[in-house]
């Protein structure tokens, strides 16, 4: 306003302040003014507006958005085009519909004392129903499977076996039922206490007594993979006598045995699959479905939610391939005996697999953090073998996450592999794993056999040349090199405890490990039919 005046006056800015009354300019001449100035105003507004919107524009046009940072989860499946020309796939073989087990969602709060659940069954843990229909085709095939479509677990040659495996597993068990111990369980650097020949060298390879309860539920499963159970074969007294060591071990929580730092989950992992296998042999005996029920009940606390698992029972965020693997397969389990079980796990765990893949080679990595690796790293080592195992001769941790995702798979919605929603990964890791054929060569760090124990059983599951070749190879490597010159021996029967995991697992893991593959052709049903 005082600038308006000082034009329609040029004298009033020379007056004093308190006589401008005298020269004070009206209403009507400053609006006379400012309706002068109007077109300018409004011509610098429009001018400004187009200078606004063209810079607008070359924002719009420039702006690139920046990646999102990773997330820890599945990257969004493509479905993959049908692969007709598929080499080395029959035809795909259609099985009778069967009446599965129905896995059910529950909330697995602490079991206290269910009245179901009484210590009054049967003192042997063995139910009184006959046994009959245990032998039917289903998910994980821990009764059809005992070998499905191939037959029933230890019939002798079914599916493509023959009388030298049969005579490695013979082997095997033997000198894994010498070496148990009075309690029951297997020692890990006490077996040699059980030698049968005083008057010959004592059986060596010692692992670490904290995985005793881990040794003792893998011996477990190679008996009764091969349908030694607490109430059929010729060591139906070894398997209860480990069973009940198992049950008598388990702690109020339901955790089997004591805390044994990094062991602890692997312990209770495995232990709860042979705890589960028995229960689904004993047909369901009630003295056995509390302790199984309160094992898996651990396990799903320990899981990160939405995630997977790593070594501590409360979930702290960390997980890991490995301990996820064994996790799926104790839960897969007890859930064909009708326990309930949490379905989720089966969802975080392939979304752990998902994230720990190299989009491009299929291959799986550990862990994050240190010592992990990341996604798509190789298999860890203990820090004295990097050098003697290398970890580019193994796959471990693919085979792990392949052979997860086939025994997660709906049998009764995929037919053959080519339909799977994630077909074209899982032929990646299938590919990268037949690449690494199991090769016994101490000189060149190749043992593995943790890594050739979940790929053989993912290869025989895939099927075509690739399990031709594996087999072929697998038992190459394990039988020529078993301990069978001289049965009057202490190692008769038992391989060596090579490779990066033999010292801390000992002559019991690698006897029992390697009894395990060359169970391979009826310890479990094809998830998808004979190939």
């Amino acid at each position: 306003m005082q600038s308006a005046m000082n034009e329609i006056n040029p004298n009033y800015t020379g007056l004093d302040q308190h006589r401008s009354w005298e020269y004070d300019t009206s209403f009507n001449d400053v609006l006379s003014e400012q309706l002068r100035r109007a077109p300018y105003l409004i011509a610098s507004i429009f001018a400004h507006f187009l200078i606004g919107l063209l810079v607008a524009g070359i924002l719009v046009l420039t702006n690139h958005d920046e990646p999102d940072p990773p997330l820890f989860v599945a990257a969004p499946v493509e479905t993959p085009p049908d692969v007709d020309n598929e080499p080395d796939v029959d035809p795909v073989v259609e099985k009778d519909e069967v009446v599965e087990p129905v896995v059910t969602e529950a909330n697995l709060d602490p079991v206290d004392e269910p009245t179901e659940l009484e210590d009054d069954g049967d003192p042997n843990m063995l139910a009184d129903a006959p046994f009959d229909q245990m032998y039917t085709g289903i998910d994980v095939g821990l009764g059809g499977g005992g070998g499905g479509d191939y037959g029933n677990r230890g019939n002798g040659r079914p599916g493509g076996g023959g009388s030298k495996t049969e005579e490695a597993v013979k082997g095997g068990l033997e000198w894994l039922g010498i070496h148990q111990s009075a309690g029951g369980f297997w020692d890990a650097d006490g077996f040699m206490y059980n030698d049968r020949y005083d008057d010959r060298p004592s059986s060596d390879g010692p692992g670490n007594p904290v995985n005793d309860v881990g040794l003792t539920g893998l011996a477990l499963l190679a008996f009764m993979g091969n349908n030694q159970t607490m109430n059929n074969g010729e060591y139906q007294d070894t398997v209860k006598d480990g069973v009940t060591w198992l049950t008598d071990v388990q702690q109020g929580s339901g955790l089997i045995g004591d805390e044994a730092g990094n062991s602890t989950l692997y312990n209770q992992s495995i232990a709860t699959m042979a705890l589960g296998e028995a229960y689904y042999f004993s047909n369901k005996s009630p003295a056995l479905k509390r302790p199984v029920t309160k094992a898996v009940n651990v396990i799903v606390k320990a899981r990160n939610p939405y995630g997977a698992w790593r070594y501590d029972l409360e979930p702290n965020g960390d997980s890991d391939s490995s301990i996820t693997g064994w996790m799926v397969f104790a839960l897969k389990t007890a859930g064909e005996s009708d326990i309930n079980i949490d379905k989720g796990a089966f969802d975080g765990a392939e979304t752990w697999f998902a994230s720990m893949e190299d989009k491009n080679t299929g291959r799986v990595g550990y862990a994050w953090g240190e010592g992990g690796g990341g996604v798509g790293s190789l298999p860890s080592r203990p820090p004295s073998y990097i050098d003697k195992f290398p970890a580019e001769k193994s796959e471990s941790l693919t085979a792990v996450a392949l052979l997860s995702r086939i025994f997660m798979t709906d049998g009764k919605k995929v037919k053959r592999w080519s339909d799977h929603p994630n077909y074209e990964m899982l032929k990646k890791q299938a590919d990268l794993i037949a690449s690494k054929p199991p090769l016994w060569d101490e000189g060149d760090g190749s043992i593995d056999m943790y890594y050739w124990y979940y790929g053989t059983f993912a290869m025989n599951q895939w099927g075509g040349k690739h399990w031709k070749d594996w087999k072929k190879a697998i038992e190459t490597a394990l039988i020529p090199n078993q301990h069978r010159q001289d049965e009057e021996d202490n190692f008769f029967g038992s391989w060596d405890p090579v490779g990066p995991w033999g010292e801390e697992g000992g002559r019991v893991y690698s006897t029992a490990i390697c009894t395990l593959m060359l169970e391979v052709y009826y310890r479990y049903s094809q998830i998808l039919g004979a190939r």
